[in-house]
C-alpha cells in the first residue's frame, strides 16, 4: 500500500473521494514488482509535484478487505495550480476526514513534518503487525 500526503503552497492537504461521503488520502496498492516510489508516482500522475524529504513506514489497512499490509506514506508538494482532482483542506481539518485510516501517529507526524522537527529520511509510525 502507498499513501500520498500532498500539500499545496498554503499547507493544505489534498484529499480524494473514493466513494460518496468518504474522503481519503490518495492511496493504492503496488502492482506486482512495482516499487513503493513508482506506485507513488503513478498515484500522483497528472500533478506537477516534488517529493518531500520524509517517507513513513506503517501498517496500512487495505480498503477492499480490511487486511493489514505494509505501507509507505510519501510526502509531496504540488507545484503550481493543484487542479480540481483533489479537495484541498487545511491540514488539521483534513485530519478529521482521514481518521478512518487508523493511523494514530498521523497528527504528530504531520505537525512535525510541517514545522520541521521531524528530520528528512525514513520514519516508522507503527510497529509491524503480523497477519
Amino acid at each position: 500500500m502507498v499513501y500520498l500526503v500532498c500539500f499545496d503552497d498554503l499547507h493544505r492537504m489534498g484529499l480524494v473521494q473514493y466513494s460518496p461521503g468518504l474522503m481519503s488520502l490518495p492511496m493504492g496498492a503496488c502492482a506486482p514488482g512495482e516499487s513503493y516510489r513508482a506506485a507513488a508516482c503513478r498515484l500522483a500522475a497528472g500533478l506537477a509535484f516534488r517529493f518531500g524529504g520524509t517517507v513513513a513506514r506503517l501498517d496500512g489497512v487495505s480498503p477492499g478487505d480490511g487486511a493489514h499490509r505494509k505501507a509507505r506514506l510519501f510526502t509531496m508538494h504540488v507545484e503550481g495550480d493543484p487542479g480540481p482532482s483533489q479537495l484541498w483542506l487545511p491540514w488539521r481539518q483534513a485530519l478529521g476526514e482521514v481518521a478512518h485510516l487508523g493511523i494514530p501517529e498521523f497528527e504528530p507526524f504531520l505537525e512535525g513534518y510541517l514545522e520541521g522537527w521531524i528530520p528528512d529520511g525514513w520514519i516508522t509510525l507503527t510497529s509491524d503487525r503480523r497477519n
